[in-house]
């Protein structure tokens, strides 16, 4: 019997006036499904949303994880505060030029490496430019290890495949010098996209100058910025097998709270563009979370109606429920367990699954319970 080992989250979210995610144009994100444009949030953006949520919530000390360019300069940063404190000798040039070369060695051969810089320790202009990801352990490490090497570091006593970051470990990282240390991703985010088709809306806007020019009256700045509405359909993938390789924080004291705050993160949080100017940060009406043998998700290529009185919101919910009722019946053997909550869940969904909860906490609480089996 295949074993039920992924954990999918569906979840319905109603977004009011909003540019969350927005392209090179500045118009939110599009996409073409079933001849209609539908409103779209990436997963690059979704994925990170969750990660600084998590991270955010989670970790107060400066223990967080970091993805930059310019990494090799935290850890001397780092490095120079250790030697300090020890009051050890400490030359920050050559520091720089080590930590410079100990990130690139992670993402560029050695015929690709450049030579750093004198000044600033930052590789040369025409060297590859990428951005890594370290846990903050790994930056930690790398930087006392600067602090009082007189020697030679290499990468791999420092970062292995398995992180201690929940971060690192949900969404994966990629180096393309290192492959035997580069992390499997345990989570799977798929783009957001709105279950029917969409309108863009354009916002012409003054802004008025507090010391205007004489015989000045009028606005300091014309623009104009674009906006939609929608409901959106998203779902995500937490991978258990994979989540135990990648992670070493399993047998940790805080193991639990730190699942419970990544599973809330991956229900609640949303991408932050024009956040300040909209401020969309609705609730999920509906999340539908089930066991699975393998990976599933459900689709809305015919676009959802709306209602007669207007919305879209109760059409979604009713598509969403009649797929995975289908599904049951057409593979049961791939689906377990089953939760809903939301803020439009409604307790008559209990004919259709195993258990239904209008709380948060007690969704999280489940999830987290079924990944720690």
């Amino acid at each position: 019997m295949t074993e039920n080992n992924f954990l999918t989250i569906h979840s319905l979210t109603a977004l009011p006036w909003h540019n969350l995610n927005r392209d090179d144009r500045g118009l939110p994100k599009q996409v073409r499904e079933g001849g209609k444009t539908r409103g779209r949030l990436s997963a690059q953006s979704l994925k990170r949303a969750i990660r600084v949520a998590y991270e955010l919530d989670s970790h107060t000390d400066g223990t967080n994880s970091l993805r930059s360019r310019d990494l090799h300069e935290e850890i001397v940063r780092r490095a120079a505060a250790i030697a300090a404190t020890n009051q050890v000798a400490f030359d920050e040039k050559v520091a720089l030029k080590i930590a410079a070369k100990i990130v690139k060695s992670l993402t560029s051969s050695d015929k690709d490496t450049a030579e750093p810089s004198e000044s600033t320790g930052a590789a040369k202009e025409d060297s590859k430019d990428t951005v890594t990801w370290l846990s903050g352990d790994e930056i930690d490490a790398l930087a006392g290890a600067l602090a009082g090497t007189g020697g030679t570091l290499k990468v791999a006593d420092f970062v292995q495949s398995k992180t201690g970051s929940l971060s690192i470990a949900a969404f994966g990282r990629m180096f393309a010098a290192q492959n035997d240390l580069q992390t499997e991703a345990g989570i799977a985010v798929g783009p957001a996209t709105t279950t029917h088709p969409i309108m863009i809306e354009v916002d012409y806007f003054t802004t008025v100058d507090d010391l205007p020019r004489e015989n000045d009256r009028g606005a300091g700045h014309l623009g104009q910025a674009f906006y939609t509405s929608g409901v959106y359909y998203r779902s995500v993938t937490i991978d258990k097998k994979q989540l135990r390789d990648s992670w070493t924080g399993w047998d940790s004291p805080d193991a639990a709270a730190r699942l419970e705050l990544l599973v809330r993160s991956i229900v609640t949080a949303l991408p932050s563009g024009k956040d300040n100017s909209t401020a969309p940060n609705t609730r999920p009406a509906l999340i539908l979370a089930e066991t699975q043998a393998h990976r599933t998700a459900y689709e809305f290529h015919e676009p959802v109606k709306a209602d007669a009185e207007g919305g879209y919101l109760a059409g979604s919910i009713k598509r969403l429920i009649e797929q995975a009722d289908q599904a049951r019946a057409f593979d049961p053997s791939e689906f377990g367990e089953s939760f809903i909550s939301g803020t439009s869940a409604d307790t008559g969904l209990a004919i259709h699954f195993d258990h239904t909860t209008v709380n948060l906490p007690e969704l999280t609480e489940q999830i987290v319970e079924w990944l720690r089996r």
